[in-house]
């Protein structure tokens, strides 16, 4: 293990002062301070005196704290975390956790290092248990998902293709943010010190600024995705639907497919029809590929407002969509002027 894993590991355990480090590990007095100073510059530790004494810590980051719970959790299943974190490492176990099974060639191909190389790091996730063998000739390797350096892993370095965060400007901005738990973990890191609010937890944190308000999701949604969910809710409709529309950030040759899957066909066109016929934010050649592919399953759309019966203006998009409309126009052609 090199200096600075070492260091990682020790602080990772608990705070230390520097002399304590230096009387630890088997490094030079140099080699510790150089490391040390490296992991401040990085953000990952922090120095505070006490008694006279300098203890290092580390710093409460999300980078610091997931790497925290790594290191603990590779070192109590007797995994080098100095290894497992390697670039290289990571990028075989990043290109196994893609598919389902892979065989050494085709990591090779994937992460580009050399044939040997990848044998030698598959090895290492074998040994860890981090991977375990689907079949040994010809070979092919599978995640392990339940071992729980896998799942912290999988935090750690979660990323998120699209941005489908929606920005509300006015008296009071706020952006609308729908995450995995993954990336709603970092952005709670990152949101600390501003204002936000966690949907289905009555959490609300003042900030000086705009609100974050974040919702967690099961999986990864597109914003076609996002849509298609939102559309479903009285705001999705009134407000959360418009504004992605606003954004140009759909698809919409996906949305009609992705429609189609779901048995949503008739209520995104004619909702998106609908919209149309406030103001005109859909190209006409949208609407009519919707008009080609409509079912002829009659829907309700949206049922939570059965309740309030109709206004009689729904007649001609009924009719024209085969759907049953429960929708308030009013609050729809709100939502369309805020744009």
């Amino acid at each position: 293990m090199n200096v600075r894993s070492a260091v990682l590991s020790l602080l990772s355990i608990r705070p230390h002062q520097i002399q304590e480090l230096i009387e630890k590990l088997p490094y030079s007095r140099p080699a510790i301070y150089a490391t040390l100073n490296g992991l401040t510059g990085e953000g990952l530790i922090e120095k505070r005196r006490e008694r006279g004494r300098v203890i290092a810590e580390l710093s409460d980051r999300y980078e610091a704290q997931k790497l925290r719970e790594i290191y603990i959790k590779s070192l109590s299943s007797g995994i080098d975390p100095d290894i497992l974190l390697r670039e290289s490492t990571l990028k075989v176990w990043r290109s196994i956790s893609i598919e389902e099974t892979k065989s050494l060639k085709e990591i090779k191909r994937s992460t580009g290092l050399s044939y040997n190389w990848v044998r030698k790091i598959v090895g290492f996730l074998l040994e860890s248990n981090l991977a375990v063998y689907k079949k040994r000739k010809p070979v092919l390797i599978v995640m392990n998902k339940n071992h729980e350096v896998n799942k912290l892993l999988k935090r750690y370095t979660s990323t998120r293709k699209e941005d489908l965060r929606i920005y509300y400007s006015g008296t009071i901005p706020f952006e609308i943010i729908s995450e995995t738990p993954e990336m709603l973990e970092k952005l709670l890191y990152q949101k600390i010190d501003e204002g936000f609010s966690i949907k289905g937890t009555g959490l609300l944190v003042r900030g000086k600024e705009k609100l974050s308000i974040m919702e967690s999701t099961e999986k990864e949604l597109t914003n076609e995705e996002s849509f298609l969910k939102k559309i479903e809710t009285l705001e999705g409709v009134e407000d959360l639907c418009i504004r992605l529309i606003e954004s140009e950030k759909i698809d919409y040759d996906k949305l009609l497919e992705l429609a189609g899957k779901r048995n949503m066909i008739n209520m995104v066109g004619c909702y998106l029809d609908i919209l149309n016929s406030i103001k005109k934010v859909v190209p006409a050649s949208i609407i009519k590929k919707f008009m080609k592919n409509i079912s002829k399953r009659r829907t309700i759309f949206l049922k939570p407002l059965k309740r309030y019966g109709k206004e009689g203006w729904e007649k001609e998009f009924e009719e024209k969509w085969n759907v049953n409309l429960y929708l308030d126009i009013g609050a729809i052609r709100h939502g369309m002027g805020s744009i």
